[in-house]
């Protein structure tokens, strides 16, 4: 089954029950795009799903890991193994073949889930920018209210909150379509019915604009928080870890603003074609590219943002050439 035969029935319907699409396909990708497309996102699969695994084995194994302060940030890595799991092994084998080869609903399961999941992961990282706000405002109560069941329910919250979202396109309020890529699977940002596009000017507010918005302000109120507290410390002790506080509050706002940002070129094609403004489909496919390899790479770089994990890594690098040299 050829891409062209393919594509034409998922963009262009004519049929009443469904939305028609506002942006007119002028080209369609080649299969040597595909396979291109297909093999970074194979690499950034790959790569992602062994650095969370990483990350996992540190938080199970490091006991200082497990405390309920790091709930969210399981959360994210979780979230985040899954997509790899879900999206790239079905991106990569339609990439390969040329075509969607899941059926309707699986282009809808999938559809619902990746995003779900990539919703989820946003979310997530706002929620861990505002429990870091609450650690800079005041330590003591935060550490008495972060307990294992407010964190849990956090945690649980992300994944209500981007159910509810992706909802409508189940339940007839826009549908999920296969994107120009021709592999993956998007809500329907095409149409021109103005209810479907409503939905997606509120998705793009609700799942993207809001939850950017809130990670740099939390992160500027840290950072504002931790130069405050360098300024009153008298004590060299306290200054290295206002200066470490620091260092991994700029760190963390960097890989968070970096993964929302790598949404942008995607947001950008969404919103030209509200704007029934046809993108030329190698944009998409870049576009597309690099916000699902943000996706799956940058909470493993999360990961190595935070002191415990490197400290953990270093100590079992450090005994395992340790004991290379004694066998020796």
């Amino acid at each position: 089954m050829d891409v062209g035969n393919f594509t034409t029935p998922s963009f262009l319907e004519d049929d009443s029950e469904t939305n028609d699409s506002a942006a007119a396909i002028v080209d369609e990708p080649s299969p040597t795009a595909q396979i291109v497309f297909g093999v970074a996102i194979l690499l950034a699969g790959v790569t992602g799903i062994i650095g969370n695994g990483l990350a996992l084995q540190a938080l199970y194994a490091c006991k200082a890991l497990r405390s309920p302060k790091h709930y969210l940030v399981l959360n994210l890595y979780v979230t985040n193994a899954l997509l790899c799991v879900m999206y790239c092994s079905t991106t990569v084998w339609g990439s390969f073949t040329h075509t969607w080869t899941v059926g309707e609903i699986g282009r809808d399961v999938m559809g619902f889930s990746v995003s779900v999941m990539t919703i989820v992961m946003m979310t997530t990282q706002f929620a861990i920018a505002v429990q870091r706000v609450a650690v800079a405002f005041n330590p003591l109560t935060a550490a008495v209210n972060i307990t294992r069941g407010k964190m849990l329910l956090t945690a649980a919250t992300t994944w209500i909150y981007s159910v509810l979202l992706m909802l409508p396109p189940l339940l007839g309020w826009n549908r999920f379509i296969i994107d120009r890529t021709g592999v993956s699977v998007m809500f329907d940002y095409l149409s021109s019915d103005d209810l479907s596009r409503a939905y997606v000017i509120a998705l793009l507010i609700f799942a993207f604009v809001l939850p950017l918005i809130g990670i740099v302000c939390c992160y500027s109120y840290v950072l504002v928080a931790v130069k405050r507290s360098r300024q009153s410390a008298n004590v060299k002790s306290t200054e290295r870890t206002c200066r470490r506080d620091r260092k991994t509050a700029v760190v963390a706002l960097g890989l968070s603003v970096l993964f929302c940002l790598s949404w942008a070129p995607y947001a950008m094609v969404v919103l030209l074609s509200l704007c029934k403004i046809t993108v030329p489909v190698m944009y998409v496919m870049i576009a597309s590219a690099i916000a699902k390899c943000a996706s799956t790479i940058d909470p493993m770089m999360f990961a190595l943002s935070l002191p415990k994990v490197r400290q953990y890594y270093r100590e079992k690098m450090g005994k395992h050439f340790s004991g290379l040299l004694c066998r020796k």
